[in-house]
């Protein structure tokens, strides 16, 4: 009788080791574990919505008797697609990689009414607006300051917008005006008139005619008809 009791114990010891041995690690753990990833590496607060890839119900992992390791090549998630690693570093070891689309919303600078190339950019004309950052890869500004006063480098619609491709100081001079140039020293200071040889921006260097001496020089913008020279 007792070797009958010994041998059904040991079939029911090998049947529950066989069970245990079969558990597998299903595709919801996993993606539970990366949304928790997710959310541990983006700032509190944030306004995100992700979608993960789908894993393939097929895969026959091993249930890991810890909790799954994930991580990114540089350990950080970034608005947009992002490449995922999943693995289980314990007993029977396996490591998967899938991604997840990751849209974050922040409020961005955007036009409330058109402007045409050259036009000079007002506090009036924009607005905040949340939009999906995902979507902006050319860039974008949170707040108005770097972008009034400055000048379009493009026609802009509504509702566009604005990036750093997109703007540029404005010109002060223009080729072919007429501008004051004043040359100055230490102990002296002059002021002729000059035409423009080419447009400038504020502090940049450009060509003038001296119209007195008919002298082509090297002048820099100081503001809208002025150059200075110094000596």
């Amino acid at each position: 009788m007792k070797i009958i009791q010994l041998l059904l114990l040991a079939f029911l010891l090998s049947v529950g080791s066989l069970a245990i041995a079969m558990e597998k690690q299903s595709a919801e753990s996993i993606q539970n574990a990366i949304q928790q990833f997710i959310a541990t590496k983006l700032p509190i607060e944030t306004s995100y919505t992700t979608k993960l890839a789908q894993i393939d119900n097929r895969l026959q992992l091993p249930l890991c008797q810890e909790p799954l390791t994930v991580f990114t090549r540089n350990l950080l998630i970034t608005p947009g697609r992002n490449s995922i690693g999943v693995k289980c570093k314990i007993n029977t070891k396996w490591m998967i990689y899938t991604s997840a689309m990751v849209n974050v919303f922040k409020d961005v600078i955007i036009l409330k009414q058109p402007v045409r190339r050259g036009d000079i950019i007002t506090k009036d004309i924009l607005l905040t607006e949340k939009r999906n950052i995902a979507k902006l890869r050319s860039g974008y500004f949170s707040t108005p300051q770097p972008i009034v006063s400055k000048q379009a480098t493009r026609n802009l619609a509504i509702g566009a917008v604005i990036n750093q491709s997109n703007i540029t100081e404005p010109k002060l001079i223009k080729r072919g005006e007429k501008v004051t140039i004043k040359a100055s020293s230490k102990n002296l200071e002059i002021s002729v008139t000059g035409i423009a040889l080419m447009d400038g921006i504020k502090k940049q260097n450009i060509r003038v005619k001296n119209v007195t001496t008919n002298k082509t020089i090297m002048a820099t913008v100081e503001k809208q008809g002025l150059v200075v020279v110094m000596f």
